[in-house]
């Protein structure tokens, strides 16, 4: 079976003016709008795990804060990396299969308490948690993604 056979068709509606421009400018430099977004979604979603890999030895050495820190990443909002304190608290709770009650400390807390060139891993911020993201902290720590070479 070839990739094109199993190639799937995605599409989204492109409202934003200047996000329709940096497309088209992409499609220049690639050759089709949907070469430049499949750069795109490779560049942004395809070398996430080398990045986690290499950011696991910068967060707490226990599984359940690790997973609940991969959780936060998947619930926040994707541009700003922010959660509500409580939707954080109930999505971390229900996908780890924990009392919320217990989410703070298990998880939100160490996360807190965890920093990385200063910074900490999770933010509390007027209800709200800044959640860093892997290639953030990559960078606070100074990692390179082993993708790049170097």
């Amino acid at each position: 079976m070839s990739a094109e056979s199993s190639a799937k068709r995605v599409s989204a509606r492109v409202r934003d003016e200047d996000l329709l421009d940096a497309l088209n400018d992409a499609a220049d430099e690639y050759g089709s709008r949907s070469e430049a977004i499949r750069a795109a979604l490779r560049e942004t979603y395809a070398d996430r795990d080398s990045v986690e890999v290499n950011v696991a030895a910068y967060l707490p050495n226990d599984p359940v804060v690790r997973r609940g820190y991969k959780v936060l990443c998947d619930e926040a909002s994707p541009f700003q990396s922010r959660i509500d304190v409580d939707t954080a608290m109930s999505r971390v709770a229900n996908r780890l299969n924990i009392p919320k009650g217990s989410v703070k400390r298990r998880v939100i807390l160490p996360l807190e308490r965890q920093r990385v060139g200063g910074e900490q891993v999770v933010e509390p911020n007027w209800g709200v948690l800044v959640v860093r993201r892997p290639d953030e902290i990559a960078a606070l720590a100074g990692v390179d993604d082993a993708s790049d070479g170097g």
